[in-house]
């Protein structure tokens, strides 16, 4: 039975990005697995850009734009065609960050590769990440251009499932309603005859925003829940989180604002419960080890130094010892001035148990702080959850009830944000050493700014702090955007590796 080569298993990742992103990440970690053992590094990038996207496709934007960037930095220069896409993915990544210039100093470069190098289909591809940007920006003008360049191209070598792609493309946005319509029924037959089923959830989300749009409000309905049929399965998260926005939209347009308000809820729920439940309870525990195995090795360290002086002083007392006898024998007159230095040897040897002592107490009160930060971050995720909890019970209750309802929420609220006060405190007090020697290098930088970089240097994902600081992950990714432009850093450089050197 033939092994399974790396390539076959990125081969595997790719073909599944938009038809099961879960396994597409099984199969780009059992590539990568591969490539460390070959120790190539042209395939370890190209399987980490795979699985960057992945996780996009799948919604966990942090961890895409973290693993596509580290791709690109470990990428050989003369693996251009593999550089050049993991600049199509980065690109993709600073869309969703809204930072257009970037996107398009990455697909220009991506776009300059493939055309030294002859490579038409990828050329498609940067024109399509070109429409997307310019939709973003918005320039719908702009982006049709783009998207039809692509779309001939693809048409012209025959690639379907990039055709529909570009027709998906095409129609995220409003105009020509039944010209887009009759697009997103031609890609929805390409995707449906190659199984593609990610992508039919897009379109069919697609498909009911054009009903909507040409105010077909029933056809735009049952385009969504289909849409639903092909996204649930697949864990889809963008997909269905789109999909609860434009149902309400749909409810809201017929009046209907019961039903548009249980989609908002339930666009709320999906948001929280992805950054409130097991990621969170990890988070802490891993908070915990990594900072106590961090202290258990700084006091094992400290015990072997103290060993090595107690052992030290024992060999130089004993040598004393020795001179002392020897000398007594000779010049009795020289024993009482011996006896003086051993006294004050023996002090010496108190006060350094005594220091001992101390560094011990230290080291409990850092475990105490510890405990207690990972005691605010649990505090404040059940009062998130009873909150929630406390939402969805006034919506059951009658109109006359709901004002003492919720008074009771408020006084929840108020609570949850000295929860966040107090936690802004401890994290403060836990990198007071740190936060003065970042004021030095950067006198500039905002308080939020120094907390920020803190959190980075204990090695949290962007998740895990956004969780911290109650705030969301895109909002973290800009503020480590900004914070790396505060620093002067080269896009080169690692923020989080500069952050750990000060």
């Amino acid at each position: 039975m033939a092994v399974a080569q790396p390539v076959d298993y990125f081969e595997k990742a790719e073909l599944m990005l938009k038809t099961d992103p879960s396994r597409s990440i099984y199969y780009a970690n059992l590539a990568l697995v591969e490539a460390r053992k070959a120790g190539d590094q042209g395939l370890i990038a190209m399987g980490m850009a795979t699985l960057g996207q992945a996780y996009m496709n799948q919604g966990d934007y942090d961890m895409a734009f973290e693993t596509i960037y580290s791709a690109m930095e470990i990428c050989p220069e003369e693996n251009s065609l593999v550089l050049a896409n993991i600049y199509v993915r980065l690109c993709g990544c600073y869309i969703y960050m809204k930072d257009f210039d970037k996107a398009f100093e990455y697909i220009d470069k991506a776009a300059d590769m493939y055309d030294k190098a002859g490579d038409r289909e990828n050329l498609a591809v940067c024109y399509n990440s070109r429409g997307l940007i310019y939709i973003q920006v918005p320039d719908n003008k702009k982006a049709e251009e783009n998207l039809k360049i692509a779309l001939q191209i693809n048409r012209e070598l025959g690639k379907h499932k990039q055709v529909a792609a570009n027709l998906n493309n095409l129609c995220l946005y409003e105009g020509d309603t039944e010209e887009k319509i009759a697009m997103l029924y031609e890609a929805i037959h390409i995707n449906d005859s190659l199984n593609v089923v990610w992508s039919l959830g897009e379109n069919y989300n697609n498909l009911g925003v054009q009903y909507y749009y040409g105010k077909a409000y029933p056809k735009a309905l049952q385009a969504l829940e289909t849409a639903l049929v092909y996204a649930v399965p697949i864990n889809a998260k963008e997909i269905i989180n789109d999909n609860y926005l434009y149902k309400s939209w749909v409810y809201s347009a017929v009046g209907n604002y019961e039903e548009a308000y249980k989609n908002l809820l339930n666009l709320y729920d999906i948001e929280h419960e992805f950054s409130q439940t097991a990621e969170l309870r990890q988070m802490e525990m891993n908070i915990i080890r990594k900072n106590i195995e961090s202290k258990e090795q700084t006091l094992i360290l400290q015990q072997q130094a103290f060993q090595i002086k107690r052992l030290r002083m024992q060999g130089y007392i004993a040598f004393l010892v020795v001179v002392v006898v020897t000398l007594f024998l000779i010049y009795t007159w020289y024993h009482f001035r011996q006896q003086k230095k051993i006294q004050q040897l023996e002090t010496t040897r108190k006060i350094d148990e005594q220091e001992k002592e101390l560094i011990e107490k230290e080291l409990n009160h850092n475990r105490n702080e510890l405990t207690n930060f990972a005691f605010f971050v649990r505090s404040r995720n059940e009062l998130l959850t009873n909150i929630q909890t406390m939402v969805r019970q006034g919506y059951k209750m009658k109109e006359d009830e709901r004002e003492k309802h919720l008074r009771k929420i408020n006084a929840y609220i108020s609570q949850f944000n000295a929860k966040n006060t107090e936690t802004e405190v401890l994290i403060d007090q836990i990198s007071a050493d740190f936060m003065e020697r970042l004021s030095k290098l950067h006198p500039d930088l905002s308080r939020n700014e120094k907390r920020l970089a803190s959190l980075l240097k204990i090695d949290l994902t962007t998740k895990e702090i956004a969780s911290i600081i109650d705030s969301t992950p895109k909002t973290v990714n800009m503020a480590r955007y900004r914070l790396r432009k505060r620093m002067n850093l080269e896009n080169d450089e690692s923020l989080t590796e500069y952050i750990k050197s000060i």
